[in-house]
Parts: structure tokens; sequence; C-alpha cells
């Protein structure tokens, strides 16, 4: 059966606990390996899983691997040894790590620690990423461990189908068979307070199963 996860990033910076701590955007030379941080701010990276996605502007976000907290990696297909995640218990953060970084892994990349969701960004070339705006709220839906990799993922407010600000991800084949794939929903944060529930809905029809994640408000005190 699918799972899902539905957890908010405030273009900000903050985050549903356990929050990270991070820059909005990093720097590194074409060939240099590039060295990206999530750390938590409460709760043990121990205790979690994380999964890292890659996002290029105006592109679906692409899994690239899954680090379980018992130790196992799930890498994509897509993605190759270069990619290379790490606990770092002295800091208390997950890292990733691209090795001979190149200039098209320019991107953004997304760090999801059990139902959290964070940011951080890494270029090639020695070119910086612009911060995004502070106006927009995102939402991920994140499904793992269901087959076949035929599956529905649709965002609603206040009952009514929402298609703008939609990004669809790949549909990934894990090592066991499975698959995992995500959505990711950008709206401004006037929105995202005026119009109340925003939920995710996941069908997936050949087991018959479907599952609804509300997405809490800031006023609800959830978004810090």
């Amino acid at each position: 059966n699918p799972w899902i996860s539905a957890p908010l990033l405030p273009s900000s910076g903050g985050a549903l606990q356990p929050g990270p701590i991070q820059p909005p955007q990093a720097s590194y030379a074409q060939g240099s390996t590039a060295v990206l941080q999530c750390p938590l701010q409460s709760g043990n990276i121990q205790d979690y899983n994380v999964f890292w996605f890659q996002q290029k502007p105006s592109k679906s976000p692409a899994f690239i691997l899954k680090h379980a907290n018992n130790g196992k990696i799930d890498q994509s297909s897509s993605f190759g040894a270069r990619f290379v995640p790490i606990r770092d218990a002295d800091t208390n953060a997950y890292v990733l790590q691209i090795q001979k970084v190149q200039t098209d892994e320019s991107a953004t990349y997304f760090c999801l620690a059990e139902g959290d969701y964070f940011q951080t960004a890494v270029s090639g070339s020695g070119t910086r990423l612009i911060k995004p705006e502070s106006s927009d709220v995102h939402a991920l839906c994140l499904v793992e461990d269901f087959y076949p990799g035929l599956i529905e993922i649709k965002w609603s407010a206040a009952g009514k189908d929402i298609t703008e600000g939609v990004t669809s991800g790949q549909v990934t084949l894990n090592g066991d068979g499975t698959y995992t794939t995500s959505s990711i929903l950008t709206v401004s944060r006037d929105f995202f307070n005026s119009v109340n529930p925003i939920q995710c809905s996941v069908s997936h029809e050949s087991s018959g199963s479907k599952t609804e994640r509300k997405l809490p408000t800031e006023r609800e005190g959830e978004v810090v």
C-alpha cells in the first residue's frame, strides 16, 4: 500500500519540525565535490529515513535516493555513484555529496526526512542560485512502495481540484520492484492561509486504496 507525506516549506526557510538550518544556496566549481547539508534543529538523524530529490527549473522533481535509518540505500538508476548520502552524527545532519559535480547539475535539491521537507541548492561552475521568493509555500506529497506503477496524485483546496502550480515527479523503480513518486504544489502564502483545507489525495487503482492528507496551516502552529 502506498503511504503519503505532505509536509510544507515556506520559502523563507522554515519547516515542519524537526526543522533544518540550511543555507538557501551554495556554489561549487565544476569537478569539485558539492556538499549539501540538511541539519536537524530537533530530533535525531538516526531516527529518520531521508530522501533526496533534484529539481531543475521547469522540470519535475527527480528522486535521487532514499537513505533508510538502518543504513540501507535505495538509489535511482538515473543518478550514479557520484551521489553519496552521509549521516553526520557530530552535526546531527544529513549530507548529500555530489562528487565531480557538473554544470548541468545546477538545480534545487530537496531533503525529506520522515514527513519534513527542506531545501538547499548547488550549482556548477561557481554559478550562484537565487533564493526563492518568500511569498510562496511549497507542499510535497511523497508516495513510495507501491505496485504496480500506476498511481494518481491530486491536490485540492476546499473541495475543489487544484491544477495550477502542480509539478509531478517521475515514477521511479525501487530495488525491491516497488515504485516511488511525488508531487509538489506551489501556492502563494496568502492562498495557503486563506483556503482550507488543502489536501493531497493518492489513488492506487490496482489495489483500490485511496489516501488523503490534509495540510496544516501556519495558523495551526505547524509552520515556524
